[in-house]
């Protein structure tokens, strides 16, 4: 991934490339909103638990794309998931990247116990991490806090979303592969290749999800947390007010530049308002490294996380 800030006529470029539309997003309302998501959710999250999960991750080696550590990884979320009462589905396609054609998987899960979930609509809020860690020639890289922490945090707001049922059944969870680009920078034809293929394919359903909610590098508490540039505003303003609830308010930090990352499809390409939660990479000297290693994340700051993604839902369903 390139997690790289964009001057604006670069990113506008990129987009052009892309073949993906600017435009104002969709106003947000609670409409097709079905059940809310309770403020008992909010402190039920457990930071060890979601450890736990990056852990097992962690133990199947790099996840670089097409590895067998990748397709280990879809089975562990498979098998967690459906514990849980979440239906999975694999969405595989091919990619062209600078390596040639590769094939690439996304995995996709719904709160549905009783029966098969509908995939030709949505819910209201997508829930977004990329699974796929970058891929070095030189050096073996786990990537525990780029993607383990976000997929561990999804995974655990899962087991709590399910306590509360109604709640579950606003939300997509959404595992990406291929945001990491296979050369050294995010291009316009190198990565993001899931979350493209992904947003792509909202066209087809006959109900549009509101919004997509994407967490990135959120396990390391000694950098901060940003919320992306291109947050929307209504967004970035419920975010704020959770951190100031939740006493993490100088942890969570605005950000006025564009960082390239998994939502920019969903917010350009479906035309999603989006939230960007990642922790400040540069301030991580660890980061794209091998030095990202489980040492660097804590169960405490992957419970802040889960706690502010859970209370800012709170304040968008009440």
């Amino acid at each position: 991934m390139i997690k790289t800030i964009f001057a604006g006529i670069l990113v506008l470029i990129l987009f052009i490339a892309c073949g993906e539309k600017e435009e104002e997003p969709k106003p947000i309302t609670a409409a097709a909103i079905a059940g809310t998501i309770s403020e008992e959710s909010v402190s039920e999250f457990s930071g060890k638990n979601a450890f736990a999960h990056v852990e097992a991750l962690t133990a199947f080696g790099p996840r670089p794309i097409g590895s067998e550590a990748y397709q280990k990884s879809l089975q562990y979320l498979e098998t967690e998931l459906a514990k849980l009462g979440w239906k999975t589905k694999r969405q595989t396609f091919t990619g062209i990247t600078p390596i040639g054609p590769q094939e690439f998987t996304n995995l996709l899960a719904r709160y549905s116990p009783d029966s098969d979930p509908d995939w030709n609509s949505s819910t209201p809020f997508l829930l977004c991490s990329h699974l796929d860690t970058k891929l070095f020639a030189e050096f073996e890289f786990l990537g525990v806090n780029d993607s383990g922490s976000s997929t561990g945090v999804l995974v655990e707001m899962a087991r709590v979303l399910s306590v509360k049922n109604e709640g579950a059944k606003n939300v997509e969870l959404v595992f990406f592969d291929g945001e990491e680009a296979i050369l050294k920078n995010i291009q316009s034809k190198d990565g993001l290749y899931g979350s493209r293929y992904y947003a792509a394919q909202l066209d087809k359903r006959l109900i549009k999800p509101q919004i997509g909610i994407v967490l990135d590098i959120v396990g390391d508490p000694k950098i901060p947390l940003l919320i992306g540039g291109d947050t929307h505003q209504k967004l970035a303003s419920h975010t704020l007010s959770a951190a100031s609830k939740l006493n993490l308010q100088n942890w969570v930090q605005p950000h006025a530049g564009t960082i390239l990352d998994d939502h920019v499809p969903l917010m350009n390409r479906a035309n999603l308002a989006v939230l960007h939660l990642i922790g400040n990479f540069s301030d991580a000297d660890y980061w794209h490294e091998k030095g990202d290693t489980l040492d660097k994340i804590t169960p405490g700051a992957l419970e802040n996380t889960g706690k502010l993604t859970l209370q800012t839902l709170h304040q968008l369903t009440k």
